[in-house]
């Protein structure tokens, strides 16, 4: 069962995160109200990944509720972060998106998706390799070089696609390192990976 308290005070800290994540935006692509929606769109995937069903949820909640508020911009996430429940780097990955996004240029030095290297993918990445002119199955195979798992929300998808990432980019996207997302859902289906509410 879902415990009222975290999931009230987790919403909480979400809702004040989304709120924060409005301003201070401004290089990062899309318009306020595109940006708005995805930062917005953290509250709600936070609850889906708290009170659904299905093993996208169980990834839902390893990324929107074991690694924090930072899953508004955070789409992917390394073995390692996931395990160790990386609020803290899941956070400083949004700040980052937020205050620093990284430009077509990086994109296109950078040998993964993973641009800066801290373990996470975020949408500005995604939009940056768009930018650098890589194509879609360039743009899966650097992905996959993370050896990331990636869960979107609906907002982070029509995000991605309004900033001219192709859908077949987008779809495929949470299907990369299958292996990798199959033993994560496993652990926390087994107590391995303990649910977020577990944190408080």
């Amino acid at each position: 069962m879902i415990n009222s308290r975290f999931f009230r005070g987790f919403l909480a800290v979400a809702t004040g995160v989304s709120l924060a994540g409005l301003t201070g935006c401004s290089n990062l692509p899309g318009t306020p109200k595109q940006q708005g929606a995805v930062v917005g769109g953290l509250g709600g995937a936070a609850a889906g990944a708290a009170i659904g069903g299905s093993n996208h949820r169980l990834l839902g909640a390893l990324l929107g509720g074991a690694l924090g508020a930072g899953g508004g911009y955070v789409i992917g996430a390394n073995k390692d972060r996931i395990l160790q429940k990386d609020t803290t780097g899941a956070k400083t990955a949004t700040q980052s998106a937020q205050s620093q996004p990284a430009t077509a240029q990086q994109a296109a030095r950078a040998t993964t998706a993973d641009i800066n290297n801290d373990g996470f993918v975020t949408l500005d990445e995604v939009v940056a390799m768009k930018n650098a002119g890589l194509t879609d199955a360039q743009m899966l195979e650097r992905m996959r070089a993370t050896g990331q798992v990636f869960d979107l929300t609906q907002e982070q998808q029509q995000y991605l696609e309004g900033q001219g990432v192709s859908q077949q980019v987008v779809n495929q996207m949470q299907d990369l390192n299958r292996e990798t997302r199959d033993q994560l859902l496993n652990q926390q289906q087994n107590g391995v990976i303990s649910h977020p509410q577990s944190q408080q």
